[in-house]
């Protein structure tokens, strides 16, 4: 435990790696043990000249990294130690790797990590992904052919991983002569980082460089990373030049991705970009359906009608609250019921409020975005100036209450169901092709999430 701070003037020139040692141990309290591992463990304080601590590092790609992510927790704890009076300076070394009979090993088997529950075969297709999963089975059946490179984006949640690796397990089944390779970008970064740390870097190139159809996750995490960036540009050229697939995953798309540049951004866009989108309501309750098949259960329709109502932008969350419900009803041996039901989720997602979004907020929302009264909403007029706010409101109505078709309508002036049903499949039709549409519904959206009730 450091006590106070030391005069530079009692600082040894030869106890630089005893004082550099006392700053790793107050850093590796404050950022992750994987992170701490892998860029400061490889440090080592050298000397003290003048008022500069020197540091080695491996090379000036840990410089980048180090200064970038941990320079200002690490001044502050150098600060703690000596005060301001003395500065840190990298210094980046070549690796020397001591002969060894040892062998690194940095890779496993073709397929990695790919899991077989991931299929064409159990992804349910709706409205909001029907175009990526028929460019991911095109890019299946016929790789470096069809989209080159495809890249999908959506939420967390919404079936990116699921495709991806399906789009693998395909490949491996019915191509087998093909090597594929499935990775997230942060394995990949962490590989590279081994690469460099053991001196294998040209075995790391061909590996990846080697493959058929390379598979990457969570390219939204080479944001703001040059050294990173720098050798995805260059494995993706070299896959691209020989007629390899290349399809990759993010949580946004290519253009919104931090730091990310030019040249790759044109690159990730030469092929085809696709979006997924948060399921629809019958989408939902497929999915609840297939998961139930899938586990040999049953679960009564007003049971996954609830559910899927209760969980409206996650995949995950809803397959994972349908889980819940049939590991305690296991395990309590009762039956499941739509009370329990309810009480269940209640306690995993908290109690639903039924006031969070009524149509009466949402008309008051709507209305004000268009210029219109909540009253003409409610109206009987067809006007174009009130009939196109008035199916915004109704789409979202639906959309964002777990009000029927007959209860929207009675809201919107009497209105039977069929006519609301009418109105927000075609503003749901009208979002898949407009994007000035769907950007102007996602800002009312936004905008009735942030009302306080």
């Amino acid at each position: 435990m450091v006590i106070g701070v030391i005069p530079v003037e009692k600082i040894q020139p030869d106890k630089a790696k005893e004082l550099w040692n006392e700053v790793l141990s107050i850093v590796s309290s404050k950022i992750p043990p994987q992170s701490f591992k892998t860029w400061l463990e490889p440090t080592k304080g050298v000397s003290i000249k003048g008022n500069s601590l020197f540091v080695d590092v491996p090379n000036m790609f840990f410089v980048d990294w180090i200064e970038e992510h941990y320079r200002n927790i690490i001044d502050s704890a150098f600060d703690s130690i000596v005060g301001d009076t003395i500065s840190i300076k990298f210094n980046p070394v070549e690796k020397r790797i001591a002969p060894t009979s040892r062998k690194v090993t940095l890779y496993h088997v073709d397929g990695y990590n790919l899991q077989k529950r991931y299929t064409f075969d159990t992804f349910v297709v709706g409205s909001g992904n029907r175009f990526a999963h028929a460019a991911t089975l095109a890019v299946a059946k016929s790789p470096g052919q069809a989209y080159n490179p495809l890249f999908i984006y959506g939420a967390v949640g919404l079936g990116k991983t699921h495709l991806l690796q399906a789009l693998g397990n395909y490949v491996r089944d019915n191509h087998s002569d093909l090597k594929v390779y499935y990775t997230s970008c942060e394995k990949f970064l962490n590989e590279m980082v081994n690469a460099i740390q053991n001196g294998v870097t040209i075995q790391f190139k061909k590996r990846y460089r080697g493959k058929d159809i390379l598979l990457i996750d969570d390219m939204q995490f080479i944001q703001n990373k040059e050294g990173l960036q720098e050798e995805i540009f260059h494995t993706f050229n070299s896959l691209y030049d020989k007629d390899k697939q290349v399809v990759m995953t993010s949580d946004r798309p290519p253009i919104e991705i931090e730091g990310i540049e030019e040249r790759l951004l044109s690159r990730f866009q030469w092929g085809l970009v696709c979006d997924l989108k948060p399921p629809d309501f019958e989408t939902r309750v497929a999915i609840l359906k297939k998961k139930t098949a899938l586990a040999g259960a049953t679960v009564s329709n007003d049971i996954l009608l609830y559910i899927a109502q209760r969980i409206k932008s996650n995949i995950r969350e809803l397959e994972g609250a349908l889980v819940t419900l049939l590991a305690l009803t296991s395990l309590t041996d009762t039956p499941l019921t739509l009370e329990s039901s309810k009480q269940i989720l209640d306690d995993i997602l908290g109690k639903e409020k039924t006031n969070k979004i009524t149509i009466e907020k949402i008309q008051e929302v709507v209305s004000n975005h268009y210029s219109v009264t909540p009253q003409a909403l409610r109206g009987k007029r067809r006007v174009k100036s009130l009939s196109f706010p008035r199916q915004v409101a109704i789409y979202i109505s639906r959309e964002y209450t777990n009000l029927s078709l007959k209860a929207i309508g009675k809201g919107f002036g009497g209105r039977d169901h069929s006519t609301i049903l009418h109105d927000y499949e075609k503003i749901r039709s009208l979002i898949t092709k407009s994007n000035e549409i769907k950007i102007d519904i996602d800002h009312i959206i936004k905008k009735l999430k942030n009302i306080k009730m």
